[in-house]
């Protein structure tokens, strides 16, 4: 691959910084070599840096129009369709899912992945971002825990980093959850997600006692930790920095104190708080707070649309205190720091030329952005690592 440059009328480095009449220059490799301001030609277009989906489980398929979105059900049938559905057709869900995203905006991924299969699909596609390995085993205690953690796969390189992912306090044992921390800095937990995950840990009773037991998960002599996920959390020592929290919908007093001085992160799913008629999160009183939050497009069983840019007008119209910059913010730096990839959703010298090119026809930059995180401009063209997806 050859290198390549675009002089463009207004780059925004980041959601905070932006340079006029401005050309970025790549290698070869897709690495940014220079960022500077021109008095060439410039193209009348507006770029910014290259999306980055949070959280994502590419490999999953949509369910049939008849599953249930009360979450207890609808997590039967996405564990009964997975079940049914093999390798492969996992690798070509994960396939076509990764390029609808890129050609929407999306540069840089956080996948949770359960089988194995979607770093070598990533790779391919030439993404950017960090591939979590998935754990669950609320039975599984001592030596057996350590061993799942030791049996997966946590490596890594210079474009897609590894982690690992503790699936949730309901579906996680806490020596599990500790052996993850131990093995891997980099954790996303599915967190505080429902009013019921809460109950079971304050209380060790309610639905999800009784799944757990269904399913023969369910230790003998459960004790209950008597608090809610967060303190769970923060007990068990895997909130701290390189971990982000995601859905938190049922956060106590206290939580987002205990989030922000661990160095954590919140990533939110508009898509799927839509899908099952959740409340909308407070995202800008946690902004304020200084806890950085990220934004995902979770999978396709729970998300009617397919799209990040989706997601993000979604959310704007969710939270219309959110300023444009904001919405910038959550969609591309905050996103990079929840996957601890902080050379990620900006642009910079030495950094991955992945960037989006706005058609700019008027000449107010600030209406643009606006129109672009709300929804009502796609770009016209889409870069990954210099290459041109769309």
């Amino acid at each position: 691959m050859s290198g390549g440059s675009l002089a463009a009328r207004r780059i925004w480095i980041d959601p905070q910084r932006s340079i006029q009449n401005a050309e970025v220059v790549w290698d070869g490799s897709g690495r940014i070599v220079a960022l500077r301001r021109t008095r060439g030609r410039v193209r009348d277009v507006v770029l910014v840096p290259g999306l980055v989906d949070a959280h994502a489980h590419l490999q999953l398929e949509p369910l049939p129009a008849t599953a249930p979105r009360d979450f207890l059900p609808w997590v039967g049938a996405v564990m009964k369709q997975r079940a049914a559905t093999a390798p492969a057709g996992m690798r070509a869900a994960a396939r076509a899912h990764v390029k609808a995203l890129q050609r929407d905006g999306v540069t840089a991924f956080g996948e949770i992945d359960s089988t194995g299969l979607s770093p070598a699909v990533l790779r391919a596609a030439g993404a950017a971002g960090r591939c979590y390995q998935e754990l669950t085993g609320f039975h599984l205690t001592g030596a057996a825990a350590r061993q799942l953690v030791q049996n997966r796969r946590v490596v890594g390189d210079g474009r897609l980093a590894a982690g690992l992912s503790p699936h949730a306090p309901y579906s996680v044992s806490g020596d599990l959850m500790r052996a993850a921390a131990r093995r891997c800095r980099h954790l996303s937990i599915h967190c505080a997600e429902v009013p019921e995950e809460q109950q079971f840990l304050r209380t060790g009773e309610g639905p999800f006692a009784e799944l757990l037991a269904a399913l023969g998960r369910l230790p003998a002599g459960f004790r209950a930790p008597g608090v809610g996920a967060v303190r769970h959390l923060q007990r068990l020592g895997v909130l701290r920095p390189g971990t982000h929290l995601v859905h938190c919908q049922e956060l106590e007093r206290g939580d987002v104190a205990r989030i922000r001085d661990a160095g954590a992160a919140i990533v939110v799913c508009p898509g799927t708080i839509e899908w099952f008629g959740r409340e909308v999160p407070p995202v800008a009183r946690w902004l304020a707070a200084g806890v950085p939050v990220a934004i995902g497009t979770d999978s396709r069983a729970s998300n009617a649309r397919w799209s990040l840019r989706g997601e993000l007008a979604l959310l704007g119209r969710m939270c219309p205190a959110l300023s444009d910059r904001q919405l910038l913010t959550i969609a591309t730096s905050h996103g990079a720091q929840a996957l601890g990839r902080p050379g990620l959703g900006r642009l910079r010298r030495g950094g991955r030329a992945d960037l989006l090119a706005l058609p700019a026809h008027d000449g107010d930059d600030d209406a643009l952005l606006g129109a672009f995180v709300r929804g009502e401009l796609a770009p016209a063209l889409v870069l990954s690592a210099g290459r041109r997806i769309r």
